[in-house]
C-alpha cells in the first residue's frame, strides 16, 4: 500500500467515524423528540424499532452520499475518473439510486433486528431516554458502515448492494404478508398484497433495477478498459453490452412499478424481457469480448443450464410450482451477477484471469486496489 492509498484509507475511516458520531447525536435527539414521552415496544408498527428504522435509513443514506461526493470521497478515486465523461443527469441518477438503496437496506435491517428482539422481550417497553440511546447506537453503527461503503465504491460493491436490497425486501415482504398462501402462486403475489408488504416488495424491485442500471456503466467501462489494454478494437460493442445490461435493470424496475394485478401483460412482459436480455447479454459478452476468463465462461454456461433445468422441473415435470422455479432462477442469476461483475473488474484491470490465478485477480481487482474499471 503506497502513501496515497494509506492517506485515502485514513481519510475514509476518519470521515466514517465523524458521520457515525453525528448520527448518534442526531438520531438520539430525533428519537427523543418523536417518542414524545411515550414508552414504546421494541418491534411492531408503532414501535421503537420502526422509529429507529426510519431514522437510521435516512442518516445512513446521507452518510453514503456524503462519503461519495465530498472532496476526497469515493467519487474522487482515480479508478472512477471515467465517470467524469458520463452525462451529469446520469451521474445524479446513479448517486440517488445508490443512496436510496443504502437507506432502504439499513431501514429493513433495523426493522428485522427489532422484530427479532421483540419476540425475545415480549411485553417490554422502552422509556424515551433509553430508546433515544438505542436509536443513536443503531444509527451510528449503520451510518459508519454506509460511510465506508460510500468512500470506496466499486462495481462489485454495487452488485452486493443490489442483491442485499432485493433479498432483504423480499424476505421482509414474505414474513409480513397477511396471505399465508402467497407462495402457492408466485413471488409477484407479494407485490399484489395491500399495505406495507406489497410496498416493500415492489420498491425493492424498483430500487434493485435502478442499481443494476448503475452497474451497467461499470461493466461497460471494465470491458472498454480491458479490451484497450489487450490491443483490440471492438468499436462500440462494450457500450452496446452496457445498454443491454441497463435494459435488464429497467425491466426489473418495471416489474416493480406495474404489479401483475395492475397489468398482467406489462408485468409478465417485463419479467420475460429481463430473462431474454440476460440471455442476449451473456451470449454477446462471451461471443465478442476477447480473452474472458475460462472460469467465467464455464460458470455462465452452468447458470444458463441451471435456469433451463429449473424451468423444466416446473413445466412439464411439475416437481414444484412457479414460486420454486422463480426462487432457483433468481438465486442463479444473482450469483452470476456478483461473479460476473467481479470478473469484469479483473478483466478491466488487465491481469491474468484464468484458473486459480483468476480467482486471486478477481479478489484483488474487486477489493482494495481497483483500477480503471472502478
Amino acid at each position: 500500500m503506497d502513501g496515497h492509498q494509506s492517506k485515502a484509507l485514513t481519510r475514509r475511516e476518519v470521515r466514517a467515524t465523524r458521520f457515525a458520531v453525528a448520527a448518534f447525536v442526531i438520531g438520539g435527539i430525533l428519537a427523543l423528540i418523536l417518542a414524545a414521552g411515550r414508552h414504546m415496544p421494541i418491534g411492531g408498527p408503532e414501535s421503537l424499532g420502526s422509529l429507529a428504522g426510519w431514522i437510521t435509513g435516512g442518516l445512513s443514506a446521507i452518510a453514503y452520499a456524503g462519503a461519495y461526493l465530498l472532496p476526497g470521497g469515493g467519487a474522487s478515486a482515480p479508478a472512477l475518473r471515467w465517470r467524469l465523461e458520463v452525462p451529469l443527469a446520469k451521474r445524479i441518477f446513479d448517486v440517488l439510486a445508490l443512496t436510496v438503496a443504502m437507506g432502504m437496506l439499513n431501514y429493513l435491517l433495523v426493522m428485522a433486528i427489532a422484530a427479532v428482539f421483540q419476540m425475545g422481550f415480549r411485553g417490554l417497553l422502552i422509556d424515551p431516554i433509553g430508546g433515544a440511546v438505542l436509536v443513536g447506537f443503531a444509527a451510528a453503527a449503520l451510518t459508519y458502515v454506509a460511510a465506508l461503503a460510500g468512500g470506496n465504491v466499486t462495481g462489485s460493491s454495487i452488485a452486493s448492494l443490489a442483491i442485499a436490497v432485493l433479498l432483504s425486501g423480499t424476505i421482509a415482504s414474505m414474513v409480513s404478508s397477511p396471505d399465508e398462501s402467497w407462495w402457492q402462486l408466485h413471488f409477484s403475489q407479494l407485490g399484489n398484497t395491500g399495505g406495507v408488504t406489497g410496498y416493500r416488495f415492489n420498491l425493492a424491485l424498483i430500487i434493485t433495477g435502478f442499481v443494476i442500471t448503475v452497474i451497467a456503466g461499470y461493466v461497460g467501462q471494465a470491458f472498454t478498459s480491458g479490451v484497450r489494454r489487450r490491443g483490440y478494437d471492438l468499436g462500440r460493442k462494450p457500450q452496446v453490452l452496457a445498454w443491454l445490461f441497463t435494459g435488464i435493470g429497467l425491466c426489473m424496475a418495471m416489474v416493480g412499478f406495474v404489479p401483475d394485478a395492475v397489468s398482467f401483460a406489462i408485468h409478465v412482459g417485463s419479467a420475460s424481457g429481463m430473462v431474454v436480455l440476460f440471455g442476449v447479454f451473456a451470449y454477446c459478452a462471451l461471443r465478442y469480448i476477447p480473452d474472458l476468463p475460462r472460469d467465467l465462461i464455464v460458470f455462465t454456461a452452468i447458470v444458463v443450464i441451471g435456469i433451463i433445468v429449473a424451468i423444466v422441473l416446473w413445466v412439464p415435470i411439475g416437481y414444484y410450482n412457479l414460486t420454486g422455479m422463480e426462487l432457483v432462477a433468481a438465486g442463479l442469476l444473482f450469483a452470476w451477477l456478483l461473479v460476473f461483475v467481479r470478473s469484469a473488474e479483473a478483466y478491466g484491470a488487465g491481469g491474468a484471469v484464468d484458473g486459480a490465478g483468476g480467482a486471486a485477480e478477481v479478489a484483488r481487482a474487486a477489493g482494495a486496489e481497483p483500477r480503471d474499471a472502478g
